[in-house]
């Protein structure tokens, strides 16, 4: 996982968290974003092989999230870079398949040290990864967290109906 993880001074100032009803990333109002998958780590600081199996490993993993496949517990949670593509795709969501919920939470990346963050596009392109074309749009606007976005870097939500009524 080390290989692409970035320091929050290498992304922008804020991402963006759409927050549905059927998630699998739980939000608590109180302790923040917390993927399912909160034990397992992808560490690629072992020999040549350990780090190649780790990679694939990782790889797999990232694939599998990007591709909503919903048989596997994902590490991460997925933002947004732009806010205007986050609320088109909250709204879309919330239109084509009525999902109730629907918040978009803003994220200050300041308050994510310590965390491991990654640039999916930078992943799926270094890995030669195959997700499906519907994904593909939002991938170059994507960023993961693994595990957990804590409360003090979420600094703003709005539900859809206010950024349908905006």
């Amino acid at each position: 996982m080390n290989t692409f993880c970035l320091s929050p001074v290498d992304v922008p100032g804020s991402l963006y968290r759409v927050q549905y009803g059927d998630s699998m990333t739980t939000y608590d109002i109180y302790e923040g974003l917390e993927a399912v998958d909160t034990v397992t780590l992808y560490d690629d600081g072992g020999d040549e092989q350990e780090e190649d199996d780790t990679l694939q490993d990782f790889g797999d993993a990232v694939e599998q999230h990007l591709s909503w496949d919903t048989d596997y517990e994902s590490i991460f949670i997925s933002l947004f870079s732009q806010r205007r593509h986050a609320e088109n795709w909250m709204l879309d969501r919330h239109t084509r398949f009525g999902s109730s919920n629907c918040t978009l939470l803003q994220i200050d990346t300041s308050a994510l040290h310590g965390s491991f963050i990654f640039r999916a596009e930078e992943i799926v392109h270094e890995l030669s990864l195959s997700i499906p074309e519907a994904a593909q749009a939002s991938v170059a606007r994507e960023y993961l967290i693994a595990h957990y976005i804590p409360r003090r870097a979420i600094i703003g939500s709005q539900t859809a109906d206010e950024i349908h009524a905006a």
